[in-house]
């Protein structure tokens, strides 16, 4: 029974090291959202200076503006969500896992939903682009939202591979 107890002492800390780990990982890729965001204005702004792609500019600044600004307020907020998880995760392990474990799923199944509309969209785009003359306002629209769009993709992409290790982890704790 000792042997048993201490198992599980020792096996709590890795468990709590993962959670850790893992909205340590989140946050991160809200501030990689963030960068992309920036690096857009910056961007945006270069073209807007040394280039005839004016409209293109424009859009990879607003775009990266709203990027940055719901990115970077996450990432700052962040560190509240870790330590309300963190608390409720030591008051209550067993309510926490289960809680966890349904929020998890269903990030999963946002993350499949979000990339496929993000894909039929830029699908649709570039299509649309197809029958634009390339000086067209539209087509530098388009441009900068397919732009976007695909390193939203990858972002979720990386989101969700961490997601669902998190998830098997969690499963397996509550086991």
């Amino acid at each position: 029974m000792l042997t048993q107890n201490k198992g599980l002492v020792q096996n709590e800390p890795s468990i709590m090291e993962f959670i850790s780990d893992f909205f340590k990982s989140e946050k991160t890729l809200y501030l990689f959202a963030g960068i992309i965001g920036t690096a857009s204005v910056v961007l945006g702004l270069l073209l807007m200076m040394f280039s005839v792609h004016k409209v293109f500019a424009t859009t990879m600044i607003v775009i990266g503006l709203l990027e940055m600004a719901a990115m970077f307020s996450t990432y700052l907020k962040y560190p509240k969500k870790i330590e309300h998880k963190i608390s409720t995760y030591q008051s209550n392990r067993s309510k926490f896992l289960q809680a966890e474990s349904l929020a998890t799923q269903k990030a999963l199944k946002s993350f499949f939903w979000l990339k496929l509309i993000y894909g039929i969209v830029i699908v649709a785009l570039v299509v649309t682009m197809s029958f634009l003359a390339s000086k067209s306002i539209l087509f530098g629209i388009f441009t900068a939202l397919i732009l976007h769009l695909g390193f939203a993709i990858a972002i979720d992409s990386f989101g969700e591979k961490y997601t669902d290790t998190y998830l098997e982890h969690l499963t397996t704790a509550l086991k």
